[in-house]
């Protein structure tokens, strides 16, 4: 076996046509790498925005030449995934996915032992072809539902929901955006690209194995931490909604809904709002011009303090008594619901004033729920995240309008959506037509996936503005930004100088080392900041590896993809896992508690059947 200084010699030779390393470059792109990464970690700014700091910095120190810096936004991976944004949303537009889910409980039957199996098989097989957070954001309302009924805690199916997504998505070539991205990469470097299901392999095992982990999960590990059957309690509303009712000669009488002397004791720090007005047995809601009338019943949110105190200027009287429910706040017309802010909408970074949500959505929030803690300080002036649970009141008709919004997810299912026969026929074929021309090799998979984008718009399974609503421009940019980055560790000598380090330390025991280290290096990284982000940073060095060793490079670029595609120890390591921490009542332990063992017995599969799938 060869010692690690000899290994590096051999690399070196094997390098000579390579840039030569330059300490100057090397320390610039390395500092960029570094800022990247603690900006990634710190979650201060939003991820396609430090991509755009990432690209600028690149392009002002010259580590990238100015006609290669905007090479990212052309990236057949990048141009990959928004045509398979498109497809998805063709799919989820016609019904299909959704007429599918809404037909589960047939499967399911009575009890409750099918219900986590059936679900996790549903999910594991839509995430195979469609984006996983469309098809989290399908199943997750039908799966509160029918555990709801069975009797079942939301915290024991949700955390299943979201790890069979990524089971699913780590089965094709088109599951996740870092397949897609590893295969670009692999082919940017002339190296053969995957096949559509040459993922399978690997990927079922994995799904099996995790599966039947999960299974034992949701009964033993996880905890019955959801408590979703009264917002009012878990959403804590009474510590800042009451109800009040106007007495005789109140000088509010006359005065309208949205400006009165109630509203007025508010300040910046803590705005007062009449949501409703019960009179005479009938919920007049958004109340604004509505005047005031002796013995109305005004459903107030704010400083509750401020307002008992003014009982008696005001001449009004706490008629709720400290016991606000849900029949308090719902009527025929008027509900409660539950959204929570999926990756990509456009209110994460903003506030409820900044939106003027109120008239937006028309739709009141009364709550907003961040990783399990319940934010009701200056509720108008919180910048939402994403991830964040907020609790809503409005219409029916206009929360329904919100479910087909890409802004929210609801955890109720009230969308208007319904099957589209002949489209929905027509979306599949569009799909199986793409995994036909791309797994039998008839053209690339980027040909095939734009052929596909633009058929689901010209058989208008979806418009063009709803094709383009449906790309997550945050991902394209993300892409479009670290793709350079990567090509600046390779071209400044970065990658090298890693693979040197890392050969030195563990290359005298072979490539089979090397390989557990950069898995283990991946799911580090993948757990911290973004998966793409991952992918984009390490598989070059999983090339460089390769080319040391003058190995097959394809079982370095299989660990980097399984390994970024399934992260389950923390909540922020995928998309999935922050859409369910809320609903599902996690907390950060969870997490670690399931997803930790989880990552260990992937970590030895993958590092066991890679060799024999993928030789060295």
């Amino acid at each position: 076996m060869l010692k690690g200084t000899a290994i590096i010699s051999k690399l070196k030779i094997k390098r000579t046509e390579r840039k030569s390393m330059e300490p100057t470059g090397i320390i610039i792109v390395l500092s960029i790498l570094v800022g990247s990464i603690v900006l990634f970690v710190t979650d201060k700014l939003r991820v396609d925005l430090v991509a755009m700091i990432v690209l600028l910095t690149l392009l002002l120190t010259n580590s990238v030449p100015e006609s290669e810096i905007l090479s990212g936004f052309a990236s057949p991976a990048t141009m990959t995934v928004a045509a398979m944004f498109i497809i998805s949303a063709g799919l989820q537009r016609t019904g299909i996915v959704r007429y599918i889910a809404s037909r589960l409980h047939l499967l399911v039957g009575e009890g409750k032992e099918r219900l986590t199996p059936i679900i996790m098989m549903t999910c594991g097989f839509f995430s195979a072809f469609t984006n996983n957070t469309a098809t989290v954001a399908v199943l997750m309302p039908v799966s509160l539902k029918l555990s709801a009924e069975r009797g079942l805690n939301p915290s024991r199916i949700l955390m299943p929901l979201s790890f069979a997504a990524q089971f699913g998505g780590v089965c094709t070539l088109i599951g996740t955006t870092t397949n897609l991205l590893v295969n670009a990469i692999a082919i940017d470097h002339g190296i053969q690209p995957f096949n559509m299901f040459e993922f399978a392999q690997l990927g079922i095992v994995c799904f099996v194995v995790g599966s039947v982990y999960m299974l034992f999960a949701s009964k033993y590990l996880l905890k019955d931490n959801a408590k979703l059957s009264d917002a009012t309690a878990e959403y804590r509303l009474k510590d800042y909604m009451t109800e009040m009712r106007v007495l005789e000669g109140s000088p509010l009488i006359g005065q309208r809904g949205v400006d009165n002397d109630l509203t007025k004791l508010g300040n910046d720090n803590s705005t007062i709002r009449v949501l409703e007005i019960v009179r005479e047995g009938r919920m007049i809601w958004a109340p604004q011009t509505t005047e005031i009338r002796e013995g109305d019943l005004l459903l107030i949110r704010g400083d509750i303090g401020k307002v008992m105190e003014s009982e008696s200027m005001l001449k009004i009287e706490d008629w709720a008594e400290g016991n606000l429910s849900n029949i308090h706040l719902q009527s025929d017309d008027i509900t409660l619901v539950e959204v929570v802010i999926p990756s990509g909408s456009s209110i994460i970074g903003r506030s409820l004033t900044q939106l003027d949500f109120y008239w937006r959505y028309h739709a009141a929030v009364l709550g907003v729920r961040r990783r399990g803690d319940v934010l009701h300080e200056r509720i108008a002036k919180i910048d939402f995240k994403e991830g964040d649970t907020l609790l809503l009141q409005g219409h029916k008709e206009d929360l329904s309008h919100i479910s087909n919004e890409k802004d929210f997810m609801l955890l109720q299912d009230l969308s208007t959506l319904r099957l589209k026969k002949r489209r929905s026929i027509i979306a599949f074929m569009i799909l199986v037509w793409v995994l036909l021309a791309a797994s039998t090799g008839f053209m690339s998979i980027l040909a095939a996936s734009l052929i596909g984008a633009i058929g689901m718009i010209v058989t208008r399974c979806i418009t063009a503005s709803e094709a383009y609503d449906a790309v997550d421009f945050k991902v394209i940019v993300l892409l479009a930004g670290l793709i350079p980055l990567g090509m600046a560790m390779e071209h400044s000598g970065l990658v090298d100088l890693i693979v040197d380090f890392m050969i030195l330390y563990v290359g005298q025991y072979g490539p089979y080392v090397s390989l557990c280290v950069l898995y283990f290096m991946t799911v580090f990284l993948t757990s911290v900041m973004s998966n793409a982000a991952t992918a984009v940073l390490l598989a070059p060095i999983g090339l460089a590896l390769a080319e040391g060793f003058a190995v097959d490079p394809k079982p370095f670029l299989m660990a980097v993809t399984f390994a970024a595609s399934t992260c389950f120890a923390t909540p922020v390591g995928y998309q999935t896992n922050v859409m369910i921490y809320g609903p599902g009542g996690y907390k950060y332990i969870d997490f670690l508690k399931v997803g930790l063992p989880l990552n260990l017995i992937f970590f030895v599969i993958s590092v066991t059947l890679i060799p024999l799938f993928w030789p060295f």
